[in-house]
């Protein structure tokens, strides 16, 4: 049975207007770079509570819920943005009203939790011996929004930091939340080939682009196999590769893109290397040119251990100790990391799946829905998070 707990029993009173806030979210996503009305909401939900705010970049916004002092400060992070994708679940009355636009991630619920997270610790503010920034992220699914949150709470002794992402493949009234490395670092590999267009009867007369791509693909997948201690985790995938327009033409133009994910760092630093020196060499062998792009995304994410510890505790003693699992860790990325690189905290893991209401598919599917009976269950998480770190570092 669920042990009594205020911070629980106040989260919970909470549940009804969560439920309704993530429906609203999640019927209207936004893409990346483009969360104007969903950063809006959070704004006008902010002031009706009395919980100040400030705009950070294009469309961050971080909130203060002030306790005893501001000589300590917990940093708590949502992020805001949809995926390109059509959703498919035409029985859900909130399902998405933006055709290809979906809140495939559980990002509607992060926010929700935030929100929610600010109601109670307000309440909980007499008790807080110190105070909390709530950042509200833009573009995490572009691998965006971390910098300019990160420069505006320098100004700030923030001395941890925390986050939650709800999780599909853990059961609904679950939570994850060990120390050590959690998710992969992930880098953004373009590859842009330039070739001499012709005919497709007259191969010989161009340089193909489709061929040196083609090549690359294979090159690079037996690349990592080779240069990367096999008890290492890292992948390179490619999801993307376009060209040309007509069958018979040999186009003089193709565009590869893909994700490198690394769980050391001195293989993410050898394998940028090694990226571009097997993309020179292949290309120049199908007389090809390259053009090479890798761009930073998340940080390998790696939860401290003393949080870690004290993230067990909150949850144990607000849901009980059964509800705290080990999860493995995962290949996703989650620009989280970056927080992490410059506080010790950690991400929690809330679980979300119940095949019985259909919450049982993964993160990014056009069918992904999560168990809503998880909202109350994070925003006592942050709550109880929050003022145990700020007693402990008083």
């Amino acid at each position: 049975m669920t042990p009594s707990h205020p911070v629980l029993e106040a989260a919970r009173s909470c549940q009804d207007w969560l439920v309704d806030l993530r429906q609203q979210l999640h019927r209207l996503p936004e893409l990346s770079y483009r969360e104007q009305a969903t950063a809006e909401r959070v704004k006008t939900e902010l002031s009706a509570m009395g919980v100040p705010w400030e705009a950070v970049g294009e469309h961050g916004v971080v909130a203060t819920v002030t306790g005893q002092h501001s000589r300590a400060m917990v940093a708590l992070r949502a992020d805001m943005d949809a995926l390109p994708i059509q959703e498919q679940n035409e029985h859900l009355p909130y399902r998405s009203q933006v055709p290809g636009v979906m809140h495939a991630c559980g990002h509607d619920g992060h926010v929700a939790m935030l929100l929610g997270a600010a109601r109670v610790l307000q309440q909980f503010s007499g008790s807080l011996q110190g105070s909390v920034k709530l950042c509200f992220q833009q573009a995490e699914e572009q691998g965006g929004g971390t910098a300019e949150l990160l420069e505006h709470l320098a100004a700030f002794p923030v001395q941890r930091a925390f986050a939650i992402h709800l999780w599909s493949e853990i059961e609904a009234g679950q939570i994850s939340v060990q120390a050590g490395p959690r998710m992969a670092a992930c880098d953004l590999v373009e590859i842009e080939l330039s070739g001499v267009g012709c005919h497709g009867a007259s191969p010989h007369k161009g340089v193909d682009p489709i061929a040196a791509g083609a090549a690359l693909v294979n090159n690079l997948t037996m690349m990592m196999t080779r240069e990367i201690n096999p008890a290492h985790a890292a992948s390179l995938t490619f999801g993307k590769f376009q060209s040309g327009f007509a069958g018979n033409v040999i186009p003089d133009q193709a565009l590869l893109a893909g994700t490198l994910r690394t769980t050391h760092l001195a293989d993410q630093q050898h394998l940028h290397q090694a990226i571009r020196r097997v993309v020179d060499s292949t290309a120049a062998s199908y007389r090809a040119q390259a053009q090479l792009n890798i761009r930073k995304g998340g940080s390998m994410l790696i939860n401290e251990a003393r949080s870690s510890a004290l993230a067990a505790q909150c949850a144990s003693d607000l849901f009980g100790a059964e509800a705290v699992i080990d999860f493995p860790s995962l290949m996703v990325s989650e620009n989280f990391g970056d927080f992490l690189d410059k506080y010790p905290g950690l991400m929690a893991l809330v679980g979300v799946r119940n095949e019985a209401l259909g919450a049982c598919h993964a993160h990014h599917h056009p069918q992904f829905n999560i168990d809503e009976s998880a909202l109350h269950r994070g925003v006592a998480l942050h709550t109880e998070f929050s003022l145990r770190s700020l007693a402990q570092i008083a």
